[in-house]
């Protein structure tokens, strides 16, 4: 099978990262498979293992870029897929702009990867997107909540969307001793700091200044707590300037994108994520993985990640003193943080892995070849 992941570009965000690693695991299951990104690379670049990456480096224009429909046609026409999944943003734009349906040879899938109502700008928009939705063979969707909005912002019928979630690696160990040993190297934390993680783009929807804010109240609980922040993106130069004017400069270390970070997570005490809009949030799922629970807000799919009680805790998004009161528990409590820990790390096993996930994108995409065939 011949598959084409297609993302916006070359960078470390969720999108980019699952569809790398799904396109890794393909290959590595005898699949051709090439990763290409529409617009220039940014920041630290994602590396395929077995997969090809592509960067085709066309012009980003607001609404419509005529070099790069012209660059993802031409991809398409050379590679000759069987199936082209577009994840997410202007993925599905160009690649349903690549060719006509009914005369494709390929089958197109898209990977709705949040809530879609929450980025629509107004009527006409939602009539554009419906119409490329229309053309769309089959669209998957991360979680049941952003499943559900899906249907009903673009009135999809249920046989042409599927929920699959978002998938993490499980490592067979975790080694937090040596990731936290590397951590405090980074930062020059004191040994016996309380680690909080979080990790996301630098964008409005992750709410890092409120992170900030409330974490400025979490430290006056909690004057062991360090704030770990991961990622990189166009606020981080006033994320840093709040963290200045809050005086916790030596306090939260910005750690900007990194290609351990999946590592370092094994060093975390708590995870906390208090996002405004999430599809099914990746990044629980890292820390799931190294047996680090999380505090996030209620968003979207978070529940389905998040069991509260049992895996984590969630809270009313923007709830401050909730949130604050919820994250100063459980840094109080390390025996119920270990038992909430075990719990999301047994949860992303057996409901997450990496493996099967991509087992279950395999048997889409037989099923709709399956289908063009008999057609």
């Amino acid at each position: 099978m011949r598959v084409l992941q297609l993302v916006n570009r070359r960078q470390r965000r969720g999108a980019e990262i699952f569809a790398t690693e799904l396109a890794d695991v393909l290959a590595a299951r005898g699949h051709e498979v090439l990763v290409a990104g529409i617009y220039s690379p940014r920041g630290t670049l994602l590396t395929p293992e077995r997969a090809t990456f592509r960067d085709l480096v066309a012009a980003e224009r607001r609404f419509y870029s005529r070099s790069a429909a012209k660059a993802v046609a031409s991809l398409i026409r050379e590679f000759r897929p069987d199936v082209v999944q577009a994840n997410g943003s202007d993925t599905l734009k160009y690649s349903v702009l690549a060719d006509s349906p009914g005369r494709r040879p390929w089958r197109l899938v898209y990977r709705n990867i949040s809530v879609a109502s929450r980025w629509l700008r107004g009527p006409v928009h939602r009539s554009f997107n419906r119409w490329l939705v229309g053309r769309v063979d089959h669209v998957v969707a991360v979680s049941r909540a952003s499943a559900r909005d899906f249907a009903e912002t673009y009135d999809l019928p249920p046989d042409r969307l599927t929920v699959i979630p978002q998938a993490v690696r499980i490592p067979a160990e975790v080694r937090r001793n040596d990731a936290r040993r590397a951590l405090l190297e980074l930062t020059g934390a004191p040994s016996d700091s309380v680690l909080v993680f979080h990790a996301g783009s630098f964008s409005p929807e992750k709410n890092h200044i409120w992170l900030v804010d409330a974490f400025r109240r979490i430290r006056e609980r909690q004057p062991l707590a360090h704030l770990v922040l991961l990622g990189d993106g166009a606020l981080r130069p006033q994320v840093e300037a709040r963290v200045g004017e809050l005086g916790l400069g030596g306090v939260v270390h910005l750690l900007g994108s990194r290609d351990d970070a999946a590592q370092l997570m094994a060093a975390a005490d708590l995870f906390v994520l208090p996002s405004l809009v999430e599809g099914l949030p990746g990044v629980i799922l890292e820390a799931a993985a190294q047996g680090v629970p999380s505090v996030a807000t209620d968003v979207g799919g978070v529940r389905e990640v998040v069991v509260d009680g049992k895996t984590g805790r969630v809270v009313p998004p923007g709830d401050m003193e909730g949130f604050v009161a919820t994250v100063d528990a459980l840094l109080s409590g390390p025996e119920y943080r270990s038992t909430l820990g075990a719990g999301a790390r047994a949860l992303a096993r057996s409901a997450y892995d990496l493996e099967s996930i991509v087992s279950d994108y395999e048997t889409l995409y037989a099923k709709l070849l399956s289908t063009r065939v008999s057609a």
